[in-house]
């Protein structure tokens, strides 16, 4: 399997798209450039850290702890692919686009629903995280753009306003 084809298995993968077939399908035809993507190749200094948790319906808070998170940079390609899901389409890349997936990080959730990733370069990010039950299939993906500075904390908080299904 090519490279692109897992990168783009693990866009779908990490903004969890569940019944997506039903949905209109979209090509993103964006090319990923090398100057998009400097920044991301930059050493970092900063971190991410945060927590999920969303309201399931007639039940307490349910939080993201076992699953992984994703640090997605937010590149124009993927606006693009995070901006047709919240339309409710089915982004499907376009041929050449190219792959921002060996800049993404990943860490998991631990069994408060908190998360960090360390050494983030200053850029802006996308934090994503699927959405999961154990009873229950995909629901869609927590999904939020944060600004990462050289060096610092950013402390992100993702709930019920930043899921995308």
């Amino acid at each position: 399997m090519s490279h692109r084809i897992i990168g783009i298995l693990a866009v779908f993968a990490a903004i969890g798209l569940g019944g997506c077939a039903q949905r209109p399908a979209v090509p993103i035809n964006t090319p990923i450039t090398a100057a998009e993507l400097a920044p991301y190749k930059k050493p970092g200094r900063a971190t991410v850290v945060g927590h999920a948790s969303l309201r399931r319906e007639g039940a307490a808070a349910v939080t993201c702890a076992g699953q992984q998170v994703f640090l997605i940079p937010a590149i124009a390609y993927n606006r693009a692919m995070i901006a047709a899901l919240r339309a409710g389409q089915n982004p499907v890349p376009g041929p050449n686009v190219g792959s921002s997936e060996s800049y993404w990080k990943r860490s998991v959730c631990d069994a408060r629903g908190r998360f960090r990733f360390r050494n983030v370069p200053a850029a802006a990010w996308y934090v994503s995280i699927a959405v999961r039950w154990k009873d229950q299939a995909d629901l869609g993906a927590v999904v939020k753009e944060v600004r990462v500075p050289n060096v610092g904390t950013v402390d992100v908080a993702l709930s019920d306003s930043d899921l995308v299904r």
